[in-house]
Order: C-alpha cells, then structure tokens, then sequence
C-alpha cells in the first residue's frame, strides 16, 4: 500500500504490471473475470492516491490486449519501474492477491508469482508460505500468521504463545482488576468522551469486553476497540479492512503483520483466530483513504506503549485532535458502530 502512495514515479505501474502478471498466468490466460477486477481495483486505488487520474502506462496495463509479447518483456518492464528491492517485493506481495482472491486453488497463479519473485530478485518466502496455506499445511501455515499477529500486539514471543495456545490457554491472561477498571471507566465516562463512545461501541455491536471469559486478551483487543471508536471505522467486515490499512499505514513496526491477518480474515474469509471469516467488498477510495488517514496520523496507534486509558475522559474531538488523526470514517456522530448503515438501515 505504501508503493502506491508514497512510491516513486512508475511505482504504481510496476505494482499494478506485477498483479497483470500474475492474473494472465505469464500471458497464458485471458485477462478477464475477478482476477482482471482486482487488479483494476488496485489501479483505482492508485489513480485515487495519486489524484490526478491513470497514467498512459497504466492504462495501457489494464486493457484487453496484452502489453508485452512475453514474459521476459513484462519482467524487464517492471524491473525498470521499480528498482528497489523493497519496491519489487512489496509488488510481488500485491501480486499474491491474485492466486488468493481465487475461489479455487490457483496453481498457474501462484508458480507464476513465485516465478515472478525469482526473477525480480524479490524474496519469495511469502510465496512459498501461501503455497503452503492452499496445499497441506494450511492449518499450520494459518495458526503461524495468528501467532505472529499475537506476538506483535502482546509483545510476547510466539513460541510461548504457541505453547500456551497448544495446551488451550489463553495467548495472555488479563488481570481481573485490569478488566474490572476498564468496565468501571466506561461506565463513569461522559457522553462524548472517548469512554463514553467505547461504551456505546460494545452496546451497539454487543461485544464482551476484552479479556472477559472466552474473549481475547485486552492486551490484544483493548487498544484495538479505541482504534475502532478514534478512527470513526464500525465493526462490519468492510471497515475491519479499511481499520487494518489505516494501522498498517500508521505503524512503525509490525503493521503489515496485522493487515495480512485482517486481509484473509475478512477479505479472502479464510478464518485465522476465533472470528468468523467473511468476504468484504471494498471500495478502492476508502481504501486508499484509510491509508493515507493511517501515515497522517502524527501518534503510532499501534505501539504497545502508547497508553489509550489516558484518553478515556477526553471528548472523542479533543482526542482526535491531540493524536493528529485526520477526519474521515464511516460513522459520524452519534452513529452507529455496528454494520446497520452498510446494510442500509
């Protein structure tokens, strides 16, 4: 996502190149159906960023016809536009929304993404990762990606959260004082506060409060709720994606770990963790929105010592103002934080 917004000049060609790469299998299949969508839909995102609509070359990536007469061509087209190393493996990881948005293993896709990292000298254990995931260790490779995500917000090692979770204990356990003064700070926090609206956040959405019996850690979800409520984003599968960039975009260290998880979780609706899995449709604005809303954000949400029960009696304004996140959202004031206005009621 940061390749498209914050790219070089052709960043956002080679990326978008990349995914047409991997959509056409390396030139053996037409450029049509779902696979050609995401793709457009990344482009969208990418004009959005940028603001002043397609370039020729990008419009040129997105027609019927195929832009190179073979694969070594699109290669040497996409090495060109993207130089860097990072650059090339962050459009390989794009690329690998190809093979994963597909509702049936797509082989071609994913030899051809793992081809594509070779050859752009990217690192293609990603690659091989999602490889694994479609084949027999998708269990193990899904867990794995849990863990990590646990380990980044908890900041415990995941070898012990894999033991923990091995003998079905919780990743961190939450201190019954801990859980005991969050409830009592809700329920003492003024109407328009940032208490007061994560109050009114669990009575719109009925959720338990984090840590209570069969609920993750509040180490894991407590800072992530008065995310929810700061960034005006409702618990509906959309804004859960549209939250995970604008984290991803906002954190120094770890946030891509997180996205990835949300992605197959609520995107894909490969089930990671204790939710259940869906398949959101995304709006290539919002998510470019959510990104830049993210990296304008002039405090890192995501740092485990950034302390959000000192925000608690501020109102909600005065706290977004302090930690310089940028308007926007789904819910305005006094809305609601469940998934009833993407639902149309």
């Amino acid at each position: 996502m940061s390749l498209i917004i914050h790219g070089a000049p052709g960043s956002a060609e080679g990326l978008v190149a990349a995914m047409r790469l991997v959509a056409t299998a390396r030139g053996q299949r037409p450029f049509t159906g779902e696979s050609a969508e995401l793709v457009r839909a990344m482009a969208g995102v990418a004009s959005a960023a940028q603001g002043d609509g397609p370039s020729a070359d990008l419009h040129q990536l997105l027609g019927s016809e195929e832009p190179w007469s073979n694969d070594r061509q699109a290669v040497t087209a996409i090495a060109t536009w993207l130089p860097g190393s990072d650059a090339r493996s962050e459009a390989v990881h794009a690329a690998l929304l190809i093979p994963l948005s597909a509702d049936e293993v797509d082989v071609d896709g994913l030899h051809a993404a793992r081809w594509l990292a070779k050859e752009l000298g990217a690192d293609d254990r990603t690659v091989r990762d999602v490889e694994a995931t479609c084949r027999r260790n998708a269990v193990k490779a899904e867990a794995d990606l849990f863990r990590r995500f646990l380990a980044w917000k908890t900041g415990v090692d995941p070898e012990v959260i894999k033991a923990r979770l091995a003998r079905h204990e919780p990743p961190l356990l939450t201190p019954a004082r801990d859980l005991e003064g969050l409830r009592r700070s809700l329920e003492q926090a003024a109407d328009g506060t940032v208490g007061g609206e994560l109050r009114r956040f669990y009575g719109d959405t009925g959720f338990f409060l984090p840590g209570s019996p069969g609920v993750l850690p509040l180490e894991v979800l407590g800072a992530h709720d008065v995310h929810h409520v700061l960034t005006a984003y409702d618990s509906s599968p959309e804004d859960e994606v549209y939250l995970a960039v604008f984290s991803a975009a906002n954190a120094v260290d770890g946030g891509m770990d997180y996205l990835a998880v949300i992605m197959l979780q609520w995107h894909q609706g490969i089930r990671l963790g204790v939710f259940d899995p869906a398949k959101a449709t995304l709006n290539p604005q919002l998510l470019a929105a959510a990104a830049l809303r993210g990296d304008r954000t002039t405090t890192d949400l995501c740092d485990r010592s950034w302390d959000y029960r000192s925000l608690l009696d501020l109102p909600l304004d005065d706290a977004r103002e302090q930690l310089g996140i940028p308007a926007g959202g789904s819910v305005v004031a006094g809305g609601p934080w469940d998934a009833r206005h993407h639902l149309g009621s």
